[in-house]
């Protein structure tokens, strides 16, 4: 049983670093799975389900911070799941004896949608999230904020009495701890969002912004991939107008060079037309554990999604399932993401993430791996 058991810790962690389909599902049960106390340290985490992470994971790209004196290259799907981010990035993290909080997974979250008992601290670098600075924690990522106490001794959440707290005009009690108050503020004023700008109420924009220096890549067919701005889908606006080859140059241009569109949550997003995946060449894109989403409707744009590449442009059941990756299902009038169909309604229902599997290995990968499981066990 031991030699099992290990054989099965060691094949969780083959499917994770090759890519191989592994169905985790809905997140019941499993807040461990996706924290610090991880059975396979190498599964990608979206945080507890009471605070989940929040940001394109998997989108290529880098933008830079500035961080005291120093100008620090992330990637751009920085905080969008759980990492340690920092290790090996942040100028202190580059010594032979970085402190602890190096090695701490931390995340991006929506500190409105944020329950844990510890909570999420503004980040200081310029980072947004529907028009306000952008929030991340350690704690829905199992980690522990070495970093407030060694880098923001006089943070809000560092403040352990209300007395304490009240210094600061920046911090308020909340009849249990001391938190930012600009994220009372920026919860207080989230209804009030310019639609044009952050989308409609019932779906707003997901992507993070605030970073003016760097690009993000996504690719416009199977084998071109072009540079947009690294705020890509933060907001309202004509990515496409602004990169595409089609949308450049002289003469007459496509009508969705000036539609706009921003990445959404699909589990959250009741729109007329229901928001679309990304297209099957961006399909490792990823919020939250579900193939990332993107909605012309929410903008106030024309939809220019009825084609080839993307679910609603399938017009049977058969095409529809037959659509690569297994990022498509049938709702029985038409053809939508997968998480639409078979995921949202249980997440809401339960309260519980609910995850796509990870994407298909080759036939290579498959015959590698059983040759693997063989070994393992014959031993």
């Amino acid at each position: 049983m031991q030699n099992q058991n290990i054989a099965v810790l060691v094949c969780l962690s083959f499917f994770a670093e090759h890519g191989m389909a592994m169905f985790i599902g809905t997140n019941a049960n499993s807040s461990q799975l996706r924290s610090g106390a991880m059975v396979n340290p190498t599964q990608t985490s979206y945080g507890e389900d009471a605070c989940p992470c929040v940001g394109i994971d998997n989108l290529k790209g880098y933008y830079s911070a500035q961080l005291d004196y120093y100008h620090v290259q992330y990637k751009a799907e920085t905080g969008a799941s759980c990492e340690a981010w920092d290790n090996g990035k942040h100028p202190d993290c580059r010594s032979s004896n970085p402190p602890q909080w190096c090695k701490q997974s931390w995340c991006y979250v929506d500190p409105c949608n944020c329950k844990l008992d510890v909570l999420p601290k503004m980040t200081k670098v310029g980072i947004t999230y529907q028009g306000s600075p952008a929030y991340w924690s350690y704690k829905t990522c199992g980690g522990f904020d070495f970093y407030s106490q060694e880098m923001s001794p006089d943070a809000c959440v560092m403040q352990k009495t209300e007395g304490e707290c009240s210094k600061s005009d920046k911090c308020a009690w909340n009849g249990k701890q001391c938190g930012g108050k600009e994220a009372v503020t920026t919860c207080a004023n989230a209804k009030e969002l310019d639609k044009t700008i952050y989308g409609e109420e019932d779906c707003r924009c997901v992507g993070l912004g605030g970073r003016d220096t760097g690009k993000a890549f996504m690719h416009i067919n199977q084998h071109d991939l072009i540079d947009y701005s690294a705020n890509l889908g933060s907001t309202c606006h004509n990515w496409e107008g602004d990169s595409h080859p089609a949308c450049k140059g002289d003469g007459e241009k496509p009508k969705w060079c000036s539609a706009k569109w921003c990445f959404v949550d699909p589990c959250k997003c009741t729109t007329a037309r229901p928001p679309k995946t990304v297209s099957g060449a961006n399909r490792a894109m990823r919020f939250q554990g579900k193939t990332a989403y993107w909605s012309y409707a929410t903008c106030g744009s024309e939809d220019y999604t009825d084609m080839k590449d993307y679910c609603p442009g399938q017009k049977t059941e058969a095409a529809c399932v037959a659509m690569p990756n297994d990022r498509c299902a049938w709702n029985g009038k038409g053809c939508l993401g997968k998480a639409l169909v078979t995921i949202c309604a249980k997440q809401r229902e339960t309260g519980v993430l609910g995850m796509e599997a990870p994407l298909q290995g080759g036939a290579q990968g498959h015959t590698l791996l059983a040759a693997f499981i063989v070994m393992i066990f014959a031993h």
